[in-house]
């Protein structure tokens, strides 16, 4: 030390110069932190996001599957229905085949009840002529 009790003037300069330089690396470093700090909300952000976007591909995902259940359910009632159809479209032929064997058979009847009825009408005024004679 000086004899008037400051220190020498290239000392208290260097210490000033020092602490500048600190504040300077200091402050770089606390710009570099606020940086850090907002890049890592960015990127928080962004993971909740993709959590979200992977939350709502899950319940499409399983709204999906329950849906495809559904089809595969439909499907199968589709084709029963399809055997049942064509079961139907045979017992209507069968039907339709029975009708016409039925009129077939209706008409036979009533050309021998008219026949027949000929004939008695026939015997029934033979009787009568004789019968009045």
């Amino acid at each position: 030390m000086a004899k008037n009790g400051k220190a020498p003037k290239s000392k208290s300069i260097d210490s000033d110069r020092e602490t500048r330089v600190l504040l300077e690396d200091m402050s770089r470093n606390i710009t570099r932190i606020a940086e850090a700090q907002s890049s890592t909300k960015a990127q928080i952000a962004e993971i909740k996001a993709t959590m979200a976007t992977k939350s709502e591909l899950n319940t499409v995902s399983m709204a999906v599957m329950q849906i495809s259940g559904d089809v595969k359910t439909i499907q199968g009632d589709v084709k029963t229905i399809q055997g049942d159809v064509k079961t139907l479209h045979g017992d209507v032929k069968t039907l339709q085949s029975d009708v016409k064997n039925i009129d077939k058979r209706l008409k036979t009847v009533e050309e021998k009840i008219d026949k027949n009825l000929d004939n008695h009408e026939k015997r029934i005024t033979k009787l009568e002529q004789k019968v009045l004679v």
